[in-house]
């Protein structure tokens, strides 16, 4: 069936000087995300990669993990250089900020998100940067955005330990005197993920010690960044897994 609104909305984006992001709002209330290739020259394209390969690996990791009934947002439109994308929620930090949402609210976003993570990974498969700016939740439903690192071929513990230390990592980077969010997502991943996913991400905890003597020297250099406070943060928190 045609959808003339959407139709016409997605005509007139892909018609607007060029966005890697653009919200679409239908008139009757409906929400989508247009999502392009990103256009990098000089010296953004050397720090960020090809943003051509990032967009093919989103695309498929769109197309797998919803083919398997995993927890992304999906693809309801897709053309050369673009995917559309149905509205996920507001991402974590959001339902974090917002001042209308109880604690008994925040807390069941971050479960299901654990719960997300936890299903990922029991199907072998791994998300590459589950940043918690990357999982939305549309008040029943933790889904995934953002699948630029995806990999097919990245299954196992070791990456699959990574997808949590950045999860972790992200966390203590906004909310690192409050850990209420990130305990129930542990508590939850727990649960969900496959018997040896803690212990993998304790061992690669443990590994990455060094790194963490590291970022608390930087951050005594820097004590206004937040990612190196964190790196210190997360590796505690993971070894005591």
């Amino acid at each position: 069936m045609s959808d003339i609104d959407l139709d016409r909305a997605v005509s007139a984006a892909l018609s607007a000087p060029l966005r890697r992001v653009r919200r679409l709002d239908l008139p009757d209330g409906r929400r989508f995300w247009l999502k392009r290739v990103e256009r990098l020259s000089g010296l953004l394209r050397l720090q960020k990669g090809d943003p051509g390969k990032a967009f093919a690996a989103e695309r498929e990791g769109l197309r797998v993990l919803d083919a398997a009934g995993l927890p992304v947002a999906g693809i309801v439109a897709e053309g050369p250089g673009w995917i559309l994308m149905p509205d996920a929620g507001p991402s974590l930090p959001e339902v974090v900020a917002d001042a209308a949402r109880d604690d008994a609210a925040r807390l069941a976003a971050f479960r299901q998100a654990g719960r997300a993570l936890g299903d990922l990974h029991w199907a072998g498969q791994v998300h590459g940067r589950p940043a918690v700016r990357d999982i939305c939740w549309d008040g029943r439903t933790a889904r995934f955005i953002d699948l630029e690192r995806f990999r097919p071929g990245r299954r196992g513990g070791l990456w699959q330990a990574m997808d949590l230390v950045m999860f972790v990592q992200t966390c203590f980077t906004l909310w690192p005197d409050d850990t209420r969010w990130l305990d129930a997502a542990l508590g939850a991943y727990a649960v969900n993920a496959p018997p040896e996913a803690l212990a993998q991400a304790a061992r690669l905890a443990r590994w990455l010690t060094p790194l963490g003597f590291l970022a608390g020297a930087l951050a005594r250099l820097k004590p206004g960044n937040r990612e190196l406070r964190a790196v210190g943060l997360t590796l505690s928190r993971l070894r005591r897994t």
